[in-house]
Order: structure tokens, then C-alpha cells, then sequence
């Protein structure tokens, strides 16, 4: 997306809720949520062009069968380490390619995204998290209990200080001014994550969490753990006869002008992962803004409401003008998702490709 889109792009509010997605929790306000998810899309797409190298029937027919994303069991343990923290101090590269020295194990670790957060309590480290960023949710009863120290251009370095972290883990979200000023006031930094995420990325994000925390060898179980079961989802969806197309709703505060992803996004890659096929995936967009008219044009046999949990109703879809004509609205395929399951690269990401590959291919599961 070019940076005149992202200067350009002002979210707004429509009947008290707004929608918001990627990589956060329903915190303060559905306000925040909405704001959050398109800022950090558009930064992700922004990131991308300026560096090297996250249910109930339609309105018709009111008495079809509501099919859901039905709940999937834990891929991820939230336990203790099962291995003894190594001792020694470690050096890492980070997914900045920072070389950074990390006295492992760290005993007192701040978060800056949702994505690390949950690396963190998923290898078992969460006793050593002192604090989070506004919009880190999961695992809920541990993480709503932690102080909050802002995010993205509202982190308050001298916050940070005052928690006397031996670690502050940052993403490839996280402003590199604002790694910088934490790296000059004598923090620990290291950045796990790449703008440009995809699936074989969260793998070496984890595996370097591991490192940096003294739990390589959590890190190597979980990440094991992860491929198995990405094998055994994509190997049913192998079995499918068909790709049926999809069209992914990220934000629609203006419905004839939703935002969508493209190729080169991450959840674009999940969509076809879980054997379908996106309607927008091609271009060099990864988080286009579309018509509606290229929507119904497209025809898509599934919509996915990321935004549903956020404020849009899946009846609400059917209503939209000319919308009645597709194909997904016709056959009542219009299903709500947990937006955060498919848009923050952490461990839980195999339940997002799970979902998917459950609504786009339920007789397979």
C-alpha cells in the first residue's frame, strides 16, 4: 500500500462499534479494536514496500443451518517449561538482524505486540512477564492482570525502564526509532518478528523466543508440535475436490469499500493453505481497499467476516445493496471468525488455519 493510502485512510465510527483484527484483544473499546487492526495492516503493507525481507447462517434463508468454526482443542500448551532454563548468556540475531547478547534466562521480560506475548506464555515463560502491550489479550486470566505500557508510537520508553526488564521482546510492527531509543537507554531488545510474516516465519520467531529465554528446547517441541499439525489440516484439504473461492472482509466501516488481503499478507497465505482460493489474490497489494462491485462480480462461494466480532452482522451482508446475488450469500455461506486466531503470527495460528479449513471444507472434519 502506498504510503499516500496509509496517509489518506481515517477509520470512522458506524452504530457505536467499530471492527479491528489483526494481532489484538477486545480491550477498552470496540474503538480501539477497529483502529488497531487497520493501522497495523496498513503498516504491514507499508513495511513491506519500504524493507527487505495475522457462525450463524446469511439472511437467506433465514432457516438454513448455522455452520460454525467449530472449536478446536489447544495446539498450544500454556504450561511451565517442561526443560530447566539454560543458565548461560546467549547471543542471537534477531529477525531485524540485530546481533544481541541476552543474559539468559531473563527473569523479568516486557512484551511490545500480542504475536510475542504469546510466544512467551506458550514456552512456558509467562511468570516472567511483568508487562504487555494495550492490545495483548491471550491467555486472558494471566495476561488482563499485567501493567499496560501503550503501543506502537504511544510506548513510553521511560515506562518500560521502570520495570527494570532484562528482555523487552519487540515485533517487526514495533517502530525501529522506538527499538533504538529503548536499545540507547540500555535495554535488551530483540525484535521476533518480520513485517512480511508468513507461516514458516512464526516457526523461527518461536525457536528465537526459545533462544532468547533460555527454552530452545520448549521452543523446538512446540514448533515440532505446530508442523505436525499444519501437515495433518493441509493433508485433509489435499483430499477436497474443489477450491471454493473466498472473499476475506477485514473492515467494513464503509460497506461499498471494504478492506480485503492481497498477496504477499499473511492471512492469504492461510486462506490458501486450508485449501481455498482468494478472490484479490493477485495484485501487489496485500491489504487492498475493493469495491463492491468487484466483489459481486467475483462471485464468491465463502465470505469470512473477520470484522464480524467487532460490530458486522452476518445478516447484515445479504442487505448490502446487489449483495443478494452472491453466491456465498445465496447459499448461506457467510461465516464470523476470530480475527485473532488467523492475523497474529504466534502459536495459535494453527487453530486460525484450522477454522478456515473447517468452514471452507466442513465435510472434511
Amino acid at each position: 500500500m502506498s504510503r499516500a493510502a496509509l496517509a489518506t485512510y481515517r477509520p470512522t465510527e458506524r452504530s457505536g462499534v467499530l471492527f479491528f483484527g489483526l494481532f489484538l484483544p477486545m480491550w477498552r473499546s470496540s474503538m480501539r479494536r477497529h483502529t488497531y487492526f487497520v493501522l497495523l495492516a496498513l503498516l504491514l503493507a507499508l513495511a513491506a514496500c519500504g524493507q527487505p525481507a495475522a457462525p450463524q447462517p446469511t439472511a437467506a434463508p433465514a432457516e438454513a443451518p448455522q455452520p460454525t468454526a467449530a472449536p478446536t482443542e489447544p495446539t498450544v500448551a500454556l504450561a511451565e517449561p517442561t526443560v530447566a532454563p539454560e543458565e548461560a548468556a546467549v547471543e542471537v540475531t534477531d529477525s531485524a538482524g540485530r546481533t544481541v547478547s541476552v543474559a539468559a534466562p531473563p527473569a523479568r521480560i516486557v512484551s511490545l505486540a500480542p504475536s510475542t506475548t504469546e510466544i512467551l506464555f506458550a514456552l512456558g515463560v509467562g511468570p516472567q512477564v511483568v508487562a504487555v502491550d494495550d492490545f495483548s489479550n491471550f491467555p486472558a486470566e494471566e495476561v488482563d492482570q499485567l501493567p499496560k505500557i501503550g503501543s506502537f508510537g504511544t510506548i513510553n520508553a521511560e515506562q518500560i525502564v521502570a520495570f527494570e526488564p532484562d528482555l523487552v521482546l519487540a515485533a517487526g510492527t514495533t517502530a525501529p526509532e522506538i527499538v533504538q531509543q529503548l536499545s540507547d537507554l540500555g535495554l535488551t531488545v530483540v525484535v521476533a518478528g518480520a513485517p512480511e510474516a508468513t507461516v514458516e516465519s512464526i516457526f523461527s520467531d518461536i525457536e528465537l523466543v526459545g533462544q532468547a529465554t533460555g527454552q530452545s528446547e520448549r521452543a523446538a517441541e512446540l514448533t515440532a508440535a505446530m508442523r505436525a499439525r499444519f501437515a495433518e489440516v493441509t493433508g485433509l484439504v489435499a483430499q477436497a475436490s474443489e477450491r471454493p473461492t473466498v472473499f476475506w472482509e477485514l473492515d467494513a466501516t464503509d460497506p461499498a469499500k471494504p478492506y480485503t488481503v492481497g498477496p504477499g499478507s499473511f492471512i492469504d497465505e492461510l486462506i490458501g493453505l486450508a485449501g481455498g482460493t482468494n478472490i484479490f489474490g493477485e495484485g501487489d497489494n496485500p491489504y487492498p481497499q475493493v469495491s463492491a462491485e468487484q466483489i459481486v462480480a467475483a462471485d464468491p462461494q465463502v465470505i469470512i467476516l473477520a470484522d464480524a466480532q467487532y460490530g458486522v452482522a452476518v445478516e447484515s451482508v445479504g442487505q448490502r445493496p446487489g449483495w443478494d446475488v452472491i453466491s456465498a450469500v445465496r447459499e448461506g455461506r457467510v461465516y464470523p471468525i476470530d480475527s485473532d486466531l488467523v492475523s497474529r503470527p504466534g502459536p495459535r495460528v494453527i487453530e486460525g488455519l484450522e477454522a478456515i479449513a473447517r468452514l471452507l471444507h466442513p465435510d472434511l472434519f
